[in-house]
């Protein structure tokens, strides 16, 4: 994919996030301060990146051997002072690696918030140290003070100076992380957009028409759950009437097989609105309605002596697959959903 960016897209996001030129001056600044921690930072922050338990799965081992250096670039531009087209170029083909190795949004909130804390506290060690430099020169003699209300006065003066200055360079500091992050973040959200505009007319058209097909379909789904789980609870009605009529064993199994079933197709309905709510379908939630239903058939058959011993096993046999099936499903999703979490 082929970007073009102009000074006016900077300008922009400079104008969304409020930075002036005395924040790029402070970015300027705090690279005195912060740039002799390049080392550290990359260890840092691979080594914060190495907490997220499936970050190999997104980055192969070839790629986390140069995330390194990759970090240091991106730290060294970060405080360079420079922040014109040709940045906005740089942080968009970050983002567009983000995108292609699916590396999920979040990562990026967490690792700004790592920079921001990384950040912070070398600058307030900086200004920590010069201050207790400064009050040690007037401990030492170098420097005097009149009298001890002056003392006092200069010291709160320094102070309040002291305060001023850190929280001016963090706002700005913060400013530009929170412009990185929206740039990043924002990239998942308009790749899917470039690529509806970039389309033709026709195109545009037959995706348009394919979402509302699709929403129609959702619907047609969620109907037809509800209808089935109504005839379910009505089969239920006709299993427990068979206890009343002298048939109490074949009852209360067929009647324990429904609700069996009931719940799986609960289950179901609530996994598909789910889905049409924006989340993920749970393909394990139609294996779970087979699986439910198969084990009210063996039920039920279980009370009929005259079905041949291959009938019986037959069924036993698809149930074990059934459960299996089940397993495997549930316990990708649940490895996909934690591996979000």
């Amino acid at each position: 994919m082929v970007f073009t960016v102009n000074y006016r897209d900077l300008e922009r996001l400079f104008h969304y996030f409020e930075i002036r030129k005395k924040d790029k001056e402070n970015m300027q600044f705090l690279g005195k301060i912060l740039l002799p921690y390049e080392e550290e930072f990359a260890e840092a922050f691979y080594n914060n990146l190495m907490k997220f338990e499936y970050i190999k799965e997104y980055l192969p081992e070839s790629k986390l051997q140069n995330l390194k250096k990759t970090i240091k670039i991106w730290y060294r531009k970060l405080f360079s002072g420079k922040y014109d087209s040709e940045y906005l170029l740089y942080l968009l083909r970050i983002a567009k690696v983000h995108a292609e190795e699916s590396i999920p949004p979040h990562y990026v909130i967490v690792a700004m918030n790592f920079v921001g804390r990384f950040c912070t506290r070398r600058v307030a060690k900086y200004f920590s140290e010069r201050a207790h430099k400064f009050f040690d020169q007037y401990k030492n003699g170098e420097r005097k003070f009149c009298d001890s209300s002056q003392k006092e006065l200069i010291e709160d003066f320094i102070l309040d100076e002291v305060f001023e200055r850190m929280e001016d360079l963090n706002r700005s500091l913060r400013k530009f992380l929170a412009l990185n992050e929206d740039i990043l973040v924002s990239y998942y959200v308009d790749s899917e957009l470039r690529t509806f505009m970039n389309a033709t007319k026709i195109e545009r058209l037959i995706i348009s028409f394919s979402k509302k097909f699709a929403i129609f379909m959702d619907i047609a789904i969620l109907l037809g759950l509800m209808f089935l789980a109504v005839f379910v609870i009505g089969l239920f009605g006709m299993d427990i009437s068979h206890i009343f009529h002298g048939d109490l064993a074949h009852g209360l199994i067929a009647a324990l097989g429904d609700l069996l079933i009931l719940w799986t197709v609960l289950e179901l309905l609530n996994s598909e609105i789910r889905f049409m709510l924006g989340g993920e379908l749970a393909v394990s939630a139609f294996v779970s309605v087979a699986l439910a239903a198969t084990i009210r058939e063996a039920l039920v058959v279980s009370l009929e002596h005259d079905k041949p011993i291959e009938f019986k096993l037959g069924i036993g046999a698809l149930i074990l697959i059934l459960g299996i099936v089940f397993g495997i499903v549930k316990w990708f999703e649940l490895k996909k959903q934690k591996r979000r979490g």
